[in-house]
Protein backbone atom coordinates (compact mmCIF):
# COMPACT_ATOMS: atom_id res chain seq x y z
CA UNK A 1 0.00 0.00 0.00
CA UNK A 2 1.02 3.88 -1.10
CA UNK A 3 2.54 5.53 2.30
CA UNK A 4 2.44 9.01 1.41
CA UNK A 5 3.07 11.64 -1.23
CA UNK A 6 6.72 11.16 -3.05
CA UNK A 7 6.98 14.66 -4.88
CA UNK A 8 10.10 16.79 -4.85
CA UNK A 9 13.44 15.51 -5.20
CA UNK A 10 15.72 15.28 -1.64
CA UNK A 11 19.13 14.52 -1.08
CA UNK A 12 19.89 11.02 1.40
CA UNK A 13 20.96 13.38 4.01
CA UNK A 14 18.29 15.41 4.03
CA UNK A 15 15.46 12.58 3.63
CA UNK A 16 17.23 10.52 6.57
CA UNK A 17 17.14 14.08 8.76
CA UNK A 18 16.26 12.83 12.29
CA UNK A 19 17.09 15.46 14.38
CA UNK A 20 13.56 16.78 15.80
CA UNK A 21 11.59 14.18 17.76
CA UNK A 22 8.36 14.61 15.89
CA UNK A 23 10.26 14.01 12.65
CA UNK A 24 12.11 11.25 13.97
CA UNK A 25 9.18 9.43 15.25
CA UNK A 26 6.69 9.62 12.03
CA UNK A 27 9.71 7.64 10.77
CA UNK A 28 10.28 5.26 12.65
CA UNK A 29 6.54 4.77 12.60
CA UNK A 30 6.37 4.10 9.16
CA UNK A 31 9.70 1.95 8.98
CA UNK A 32 7.38 -0.08 11.74
CA UNK A 33 4.57 -0.05 9.44
CA UNK A 34 6.04 -1.41 6.50
CA UNK A 35 7.49 -3.94 8.18
CA UNK A 36 3.99 -4.75 9.93
CA UNK A 37 2.35 -4.37 6.07
CA UNK A 38 4.97 -7.09 4.97
CA UNK A 39 4.17 -9.36 7.55
CA UNK A 40 0.36 -9.71 6.91
CA UNK A 41 0.72 -8.81 3.73
CA UNK A 42 -3.30 -9.05 2.16
CA UNK A 43 -2.37 -9.87 -0.99
CA UNK A 44 0.25 -12.44 -0.30
CA UNK A 45 0.26 -13.57 2.96
CA UNK A 46 -3.28 -13.61 4.47
CA UNK A 47 -4.63 -14.48 0.31
CA UNK A 48 -1.81 -17.35 0.99
CA UNK A 49 -3.12 -18.50 4.69
CA UNK A 50 -6.65 -18.84 3.69
CA UNK A 51 -6.24 -19.95 0.39
CA UNK A 52 -3.87 -23.11 2.68
CA UNK A 53 -7.05 -23.34 5.10
CA UNK A 54 -9.46 -24.14 1.85
CA UNK A 55 -11.47 -20.70 2.38
CA UNK A 56 -13.30 -20.30 -0.38
CA UNK A 57 -12.65 -17.59 -3.19
CA UNK A 58 -15.08 -14.83 -1.63
CA UNK A 59 -13.53 -15.01 2.08
CA UNK A 60 -9.64 -14.86 0.19
CA UNK A 61 -11.20 -11.65 -1.52
CA UNK A 62 -12.69 -10.28 1.54
CA UNK A 63 -9.41 -10.05 3.35
CA UNK A 64 -7.86 -7.00 1.59
CA UNK A 65 -11.20 -5.53 0.90
CA UNK A 66 -11.87 -4.94 4.95
CA UNK A 67 -8.73 -3.66 5.07
CA UNK A 68 -8.79 -1.31 2.20
CA UNK A 69 -12.48 0.00 2.90
CA UNK A 70 -11.75 0.48 6.39
CA UNK A 71 -9.25 2.59 6.04
CA UNK A 72 -11.31 4.51 3.38
CA UNK A 73 -15.44 4.29 3.60
CA UNK A 74 -15.59 6.47 7.11
CA UNK A 75 -13.26 9.54 6.19
CA UNK A 76 -15.62 11.63 4.46
CA UNK A 77 -17.87 10.67 7.28
CA UNK A 78 -16.17 10.85 10.16
CA UNK A 79 -13.78 14.22 9.49
CA UNK A 80 -16.26 17.11 11.14
CA UNK A 81 -15.53 15.19 13.87
CA UNK A 82 -12.27 14.80 14.23
CA UNK A 83 -11.96 18.47 13.34
CA UNK A 84 -13.57 19.58 16.23
CA UNK A 85 -11.12 17.64 18.41
CA UNK A 86 -8.37 20.21 19.65
CA UNK A 87 -5.60 17.36 20.12
CA UNK A 88 -6.16 14.57 17.47
CA UNK A 89 -3.21 12.26 19.00
CA UNK A 90 -5.67 11.34 22.08
CA UNK A 91 -7.81 9.74 19.44
CA UNK A 92 -5.20 8.09 17.62
CA UNK A 93 -3.75 6.40 20.56
CA UNK A 94 -6.71 5.06 21.77
CA UNK A 95 -7.78 3.75 18.26
CA UNK A 96 -4.17 2.56 17.92
CA UNK A 97 -5.12 -0.49 20.96
CA UNK A 98 -7.94 -1.54 19.34
CA UNK A 99 -6.38 -1.96 16.04
CA UNK A 100 -3.53 -3.79 17.83
CA UNK A 101 -6.32 -5.85 19.98
CA UNK A 102 -6.84 -6.95 16.42
CA UNK A 103 -3.94 -8.16 15.27
CA UNK A 104 -3.21 -9.83 18.67
CA UNK A 105 -6.92 -12.01 17.79
CA UNK A 106 -5.54 -12.97 14.86
CA UNK A 107 -1.90 -14.31 16.34
CA UNK A 108 -3.97 -16.26 18.95
CA UNK A 109 -6.78 -18.08 16.54
CA UNK A 110 -3.48 -19.32 14.62
CA UNK A 111 -1.41 -20.52 17.37
CA UNK A 112 -4.74 -21.86 19.27
CA UNK A 113 -7.36 -22.79 16.80
CA UNK A 114 -5.81 -24.74 14.51
CA UNK A 115 -7.69 -28.64 15.33
CA UNK A 116 -10.42 -26.31 14.12
CA UNK A 117 -10.27 -24.99 11.19
CA UNK A 118 -13.44 -23.30 11.22
CA UNK A 119 -12.98 -21.52 14.71
CA UNK A 120 -9.68 -20.53 13.63
CA UNK A 121 -11.24 -19.07 10.50
CA UNK A 122 -13.78 -17.41 12.60
CA UNK A 123 -11.34 -15.44 14.73
CA UNK A 124 -8.74 -14.70 12.28
CA UNK A 125 -12.23 -12.67 10.60
CA UNK A 126 -12.73 -11.21 13.96
CA UNK A 127 -9.49 -9.93 14.07
CA UNK A 128 -9.14 -8.57 10.93
CA UNK A 129 -12.38 -7.11 11.04
CA UNK A 130 -11.57 -5.22 14.24
CA UNK A 131 -8.16 -4.06 12.88
CA UNK A 132 -10.17 -3.12 9.81
CA UNK A 133 -13.17 -1.18 11.49
CA UNK A 134 -10.77 1.48 13.54
CA UNK A 135 -8.15 1.51 10.40
CA UNK A 136 -9.90 4.80 8.81
CA UNK A 137 -10.77 6.52 12.29
CA UNK A 138 -6.68 6.62 13.05
CA UNK A 139 -5.80 7.55 9.64
CA UNK A 140 -7.62 10.40 9.73
CA UNK A 141 -5.41 12.08 13.09
CA UNK A 142 -2.73 10.42 11.46
CA UNK A 143 -2.63 12.95 8.53
CA UNK A 144 -4.08 15.51 10.34
CA UNK A 145 -1.12 15.29 13.64
CA UNK A 146 1.47 14.95 10.30
CA UNK A 147 0.51 18.08 8.90
CA UNK A 148 0.33 19.77 12.32
CA UNK A 149 3.60 18.78 13.72
CA UNK A 150 5.43 18.67 10.05
CA UNK A 151 6.03 21.96 7.78
CA UNK A 152 5.06 21.82 4.76
CA UNK A 153 8.20 21.56 3.12
CA UNK A 154 9.56 18.84 5.08
CA UNK A 155 6.94 16.50 4.38
CA UNK A 156 8.19 15.58 0.60
CA UNK A 157 11.41 14.09 2.64
CA UNK A 158 9.30 12.34 5.79
CA UNK A 159 7.54 10.24 3.04
CA UNK A 160 10.78 9.54 1.33
CA UNK A 161 12.35 8.55 4.33
CA UNK A 162 9.48 5.83 5.71
CA UNK A 163 9.42 4.71 2.21
CA UNK A 164 13.26 4.05 0.96
CA UNK A 165 13.87 2.54 4.50
CA UNK A 166 11.12 0.89 5.19
CA UNK A 167 10.26 -0.57 1.57
CA UNK A 168 13.75 -2.35 2.05
CA UNK A 169 12.78 -3.40 5.19
CA UNK A 170 9.75 -5.13 3.78
CA UNK A 171 11.95 -6.60 1.28
CA UNK A 172 13.85 -8.19 4.26
CA UNK A 173 10.73 -9.27 5.65
CA UNK A 174 9.58 -11.00 2.44
CA UNK A 175 12.75 -13.37 2.86
CA UNK A 176 12.47 -14.14 6.19
CA UNK A 177 8.49 -14.89 5.77
CA UNK A 178 10.22 -17.46 3.32
CA UNK A 179 12.24 -18.70 5.98
CA UNK A 180 9.28 -19.10 8.03
CA UNK A 181 6.80 -20.88 6.03
CA UNK A 182 9.56 -23.40 5.11
CA UNK A 183 10.05 -24.27 8.91
CA UNK A 184 8.87 -28.22 9.98
CA UNK A 185 5.79 -26.69 11.69
CA UNK A 186 2.45 -27.92 11.54
CA UNK A 187 0.23 -25.38 9.60
CA UNK A 188 -1.10 -23.05 11.07
CA UNK A 189 1.87 -22.39 13.06
CA UNK A 190 4.43 -20.60 10.78
CA UNK A 191 1.25 -18.12 10.33
CA UNK A 192 0.86 -17.58 14.03
CA UNK A 193 4.21 -16.80 14.10
CA UNK A 194 3.95 -14.00 11.17
CA UNK A 195 1.08 -12.44 12.66
CA UNK A 196 2.90 -12.48 15.81
CA UNK A 197 5.92 -10.62 14.63
CA UNK A 198 3.37 -8.32 11.96
CA UNK A 199 1.87 -7.59 16.10
CA UNK A 200 5.01 -6.62 17.15
CA UNK A 201 6.17 -4.46 14.20
CA UNK A 202 2.39 -2.24 14.25
CA UNK A 203 2.30 -2.07 18.02
CA UNK A 204 5.78 -0.51 18.74
CA UNK A 205 5.04 2.05 15.44
CA UNK A 206 2.06 3.12 16.77
CA UNK A 207 2.96 3.50 20.40
CA UNK A 208 6.00 5.54 18.79
CA UNK A 209 3.84 7.96 16.81
CA UNK A 210 1.61 8.53 19.52
CA UNK A 211 4.57 10.02 21.62
CA UNK A 212 3.78 12.79 19.21
CA UNK A 213 3.60 16.09 21.39
CA UNK A 214 0.81 17.43 19.43
CA UNK A 215 0.11 21.50 19.91
CA UNK A 216 -3.15 22.12 20.92
CA UNK A 217 -5.70 24.31 18.42
CA UNK A 218 -9.06 25.57 18.64
CA UNK A 219 -11.98 23.51 17.27
CA UNK A 220 -13.10 23.83 13.78
CA UNK A 221 -16.27 23.07 12.20
CA UNK A 222 -16.13 20.81 8.96
CA UNK A 223 -19.40 20.79 6.03
CA UNK A 224 -18.52 18.73 3.45
CA UNK A 225 -20.97 18.73 0.49
CA UNK A 226 -20.45 15.42 -1.47
CA UNK A 227 -22.66 16.09 -3.83
CA UNK A 228 -20.56 19.34 -5.23
CA UNK A 229 -17.54 17.22 -7.22
CA UNK A 230 -20.04 15.55 -8.78
CA UNK A 231 -19.98 18.81 -11.12
CA UNK A 232 -17.11 18.95 -12.11
CA UNK A 233 -16.85 16.31 -15.56
CA UNK A 234 -12.97 16.24 -14.87
CA UNK A 235 -13.75 14.46 -11.72
CA UNK A 236 -16.70 12.87 -12.83
CA UNK A 237 -14.06 11.20 -15.62
CA UNK A 238 -11.66 10.43 -12.69
CA UNK A 239 -14.02 8.53 -10.39
CA UNK A 240 -14.98 6.24 -13.67
CA UNK A 241 -11.30 5.42 -14.23
CA UNK A 242 -10.94 5.32 -10.18
CA UNK A 243 -14.36 2.59 -10.30
CA UNK A 244 -12.50 0.83 -13.38
CA UNK A 245 -9.48 0.16 -11.09
CA UNK A 246 -10.87 -0.78 -8.09
CA UNK A 247 -13.18 -3.19 -10.26
CA UNK A 248 -9.80 -4.68 -11.44
CA UNK A 249 -8.50 -5.17 -8.29
CA UNK A 250 -11.12 -8.18 -7.35
CA UNK A 251 -7.73 -9.99 -9.13
CA UNK A 252 -5.21 -8.91 -6.98
CA UNK A 253 -5.15 -11.17 -3.65
CA UNK A 254 -5.70 -13.93 -6.28
CA UNK A 255 -2.33 -14.37 -7.79
CA UNK A 256 -0.93 -15.45 -4.28
CA UNK A 257 -3.90 -18.15 -4.16
CA UNK A 258 -3.51 -19.10 -7.54
CA UNK A 259 0.59 -19.81 -6.97
CA UNK A 260 -0.54 -21.73 -3.50
CA UNK A 261 -3.48 -24.01 -4.95
CA UNK A 262 -2.77 -24.37 -8.40
CA UNK A 263 1.03 -24.11 -8.42
CA UNK A 264 1.98 -25.73 -4.89
CA UNK A 265 4.24 -22.43 -4.38
CA UNK A 266 3.13 -21.76 -0.53
CA UNK A 267 6.61 -22.03 0.46
CA UNK A 268 7.73 -19.13 -2.44
CA UNK A 269 5.03 -16.48 -0.78
CA UNK A 270 7.97 -15.09 1.26
CA UNK A 271 10.17 -14.51 -2.19
CA UNK A 272 7.22 -13.31 -4.08
CA UNK A 273 6.35 -10.86 -0.97
CA UNK A 274 10.17 -9.54 -1.15
CA UNK A 275 9.70 -9.40 -5.66
CA UNK A 276 6.80 -7.16 -4.58
CA UNK A 277 8.29 -4.68 -1.88
CA UNK A 278 11.35 -4.59 -4.09
CA UNK A 279 9.48 -3.50 -7.28
CA UNK A 280 7.23 -1.40 -4.94
CA UNK A 281 10.42 0.53 -3.60
CA UNK A 282 12.02 1.09 -6.95
CA UNK A 283 9.36 1.67 -9.54
CA UNK A 284 7.92 4.41 -6.70
CA UNK A 285 11.72 6.58 -7.54
CA UNK A 286 10.79 6.55 -10.72
CA UNK A 287 7.03 7.18 -10.22
CA UNK A 288 7.45 10.14 -8.32
CA UNK A 289 10.11 11.74 -11.02
CA UNK A 290 7.21 11.36 -13.85
CA UNK A 291 4.63 12.21 -11.47
CA UNK A 292 6.29 15.81 -11.23
CA UNK A 293 5.65 15.91 -15.33
CA UNK A 294 2.11 14.85 -14.65
CA UNK A 295 0.40 12.42 -12.84
CA UNK A 296 -2.00 11.14 -15.59
CA UNK A 297 0.94 9.63 -17.45
CA UNK A 298 1.48 7.79 -14.16
CA UNK A 299 -1.89 6.44 -14.23
CA UNK A 300 -1.65 5.46 -17.89
CA UNK A 301 1.17 3.51 -16.95
CA UNK A 302 0.08 2.21 -13.95
CA UNK A 303 -3.10 0.93 -15.56
CA UNK A 304 -1.08 -0.83 -18.59
CA UNK A 305 1.31 -2.83 -16.23
CA UNK A 306 -2.02 -4.18 -14.16
CA UNK A 307 -3.20 -5.20 -17.87
CA UNK A 308 -0.33 -7.10 -18.35
CA UNK A 309 0.00 -8.47 -14.82
CA UNK A 310 -2.85 -11.42 -15.47
CA UNK A 311 -2.16 -11.88 -18.56
CA UNK A 312 1.16 -13.18 -17.47
CA UNK A 313 -0.04 -15.01 -14.56
CA UNK A 314 -1.49 -17.51 -17.51
CA UNK A 315 1.36 -17.75 -19.48
CA UNK A 316 4.68 -17.63 -17.37
CA UNK A 317 5.73 -20.97 -16.24
CA UNK A 318 6.03 -22.44 -12.42
CA UNK A 319 9.36 -21.21 -12.23
CA UNK A 320 8.92 -17.31 -13.56
CA UNK A 321 5.39 -16.58 -11.73
CA UNK A 322 7.80 -14.23 -9.63
CA UNK A 323 7.38 -11.67 -12.61
CA UNK A 324 3.86 -11.44 -11.69
CA UNK A 325 4.89 -9.96 -8.22
CA UNK A 326 7.28 -7.66 -9.53
CA UNK A 327 4.74 -6.22 -11.76
CA UNK A 328 1.78 -5.84 -9.26
CA UNK A 329 4.47 -4.29 -6.97
CA UNK A 330 5.38 -1.52 -9.73
CA UNK A 331 1.83 -1.08 -10.74
CA UNK A 332 -0.03 -0.81 -7.31
CA UNK A 333 2.85 1.96 -6.49
CA UNK A 334 2.00 3.82 -9.64
CA UNK A 335 -1.68 3.82 -8.80
CA UNK A 336 -1.32 4.49 -5.68
CA UNK A 337 0.94 8.12 -6.15
CA UNK A 338 -1.29 8.76 -9.13
CA UNK A 339 -4.64 8.48 -8.27
CA UNK A 340 -4.32 10.40 -5.53
CA UNK A 341 -1.55 13.43 -6.41
CA UNK A 342 -3.68 13.68 -9.90
CA UNK A 343 -6.81 13.90 -7.43
CA UNK A 344 -5.05 16.78 -5.49
CA UNK A 345 -4.11 18.86 -8.71
CA UNK A 346 -7.82 18.74 -9.67
CA UNK A 347 -9.57 19.00 -7.01
CA UNK A 348 -10.22 23.25 -6.64
CA UNK A 349 -8.91 24.31 -3.44
CA UNK A 350 -12.03 25.32 -1.69
CA UNK A 351 -13.50 22.09 -2.58
CA UNK A 352 -10.42 19.87 -1.39
CA UNK A 353 -12.05 17.89 1.06
CA UNK A 354 -15.21 17.15 -0.35
CA UNK A 355 -13.40 15.33 -3.48
CA UNK A 356 -11.37 13.70 -1.91
CA UNK A 357 -13.88 12.31 0.74
CA UNK A 358 -16.33 11.47 -2.01
CA UNK A 359 -13.18 9.69 -4.22
CA UNK A 360 -12.15 8.08 -1.30
CA UNK A 361 -15.59 6.49 -0.32
CA UNK A 362 -16.62 5.48 -3.34
CA UNK A 363 -13.02 3.77 -3.89
CA UNK A 364 -13.52 2.30 -0.27
CA UNK A 365 -16.60 0.90 -1.38
CA UNK A 366 -15.52 -0.82 -4.85
CA UNK A 367 -12.84 -2.09 -2.65
CA UNK A 368 -15.21 -5.06 -2.04
CA UNK A 369 -14.44 -6.23 -6.12
CA UNK A 370 -12.45 -8.77 -5.03
CA UNK A 371 -15.14 -10.22 -3.01
CA UNK A 372 -17.12 -10.96 -6.57
CA UNK A 373 -13.37 -12.04 -7.77
CA UNK A 374 -13.63 -15.02 -5.65
CA UNK A 375 -16.95 -15.97 -6.49
CA UNK A 376 -15.41 -16.04 -10.44
CA UNK A 377 -12.90 -17.68 -9.27
CA UNK A 378 -14.85 -20.48 -7.91
CA UNK A 379 -17.87 -20.14 -10.65
CA UNK A 380 -15.42 -20.03 -13.69
CA UNK A 381 -11.58 -20.95 -12.60
CA UNK A 382 -8.69 -19.05 -12.31
CA UNK A 383 -7.99 -18.12 -16.33
CA UNK A 384 -11.44 -16.54 -16.34
CA UNK A 385 -10.65 -14.12 -13.43
CA UNK A 386 -7.75 -13.14 -14.59
CA UNK A 387 -8.99 -12.31 -18.01
CA UNK A 388 -12.00 -10.72 -16.71
CA UNK A 389 -9.00 -8.48 -14.77
CA UNK A 390 -7.39 -7.69 -17.86
CA UNK A 391 -10.65 -6.14 -19.37
CA UNK A 392 -11.52 -3.81 -16.52
CA UNK A 393 -7.66 -2.39 -16.48
CA UNK A 394 -7.65 -2.52 -20.56
CA UNK A 395 -10.82 -0.04 -19.60
CA UNK A 396 -9.02 1.81 -17.49
CA UNK A 397 -6.19 2.75 -19.58
CA UNK A 398 -8.60 3.96 -22.45
CA UNK A 399 -10.34 6.33 -20.01
CA UNK A 400 -7.00 7.38 -18.47
CA UNK A 401 -6.58 8.66 -21.80
CA UNK A 402 -9.68 10.84 -21.74
CA UNK A 403 -8.73 12.54 -18.48
CA UNK A 404 -8.42 16.44 -18.23
CA UNK A 405 -4.51 17.97 -18.16
CA UNK A 406 -4.02 18.79 -14.26
CA UNK A 407 -4.23 22.41 -12.92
Amino acid sequence: MWKGPREGRSSILSILDLRERNYRLAVLNGWLVWLGDAFLSPHIVLAGFAARLGAPGPTIGLLPALLYAGGMLPQAFLAPWVARLPRKIVLYRKVAALRLLGVVLMALSALLLGPWPSLLLLGFLLGLLLNALFTGVSSLPFWEVVAKTTPKERRAALFSARNLVGGFLAFLAGLLVREVLALPLPFPLPYALLFALGALAFGVGWYLFGLTEEPEEAPREERLDLRLPLQNPGFRRYLRVRVLLALGGMVEPFYAAYAVRALGQERELGLYLSLYALAFTLSNLLWARLAARGSRGVLQAGAALALLAPLLALLLPTGLFGLVFLLQGAYLAALGLATTTYLLNLAPEGERSSHIGLANTVAGLFAFSTVLGGLVADAFGFAALFLLAAALYALALWGGRKLPEEG
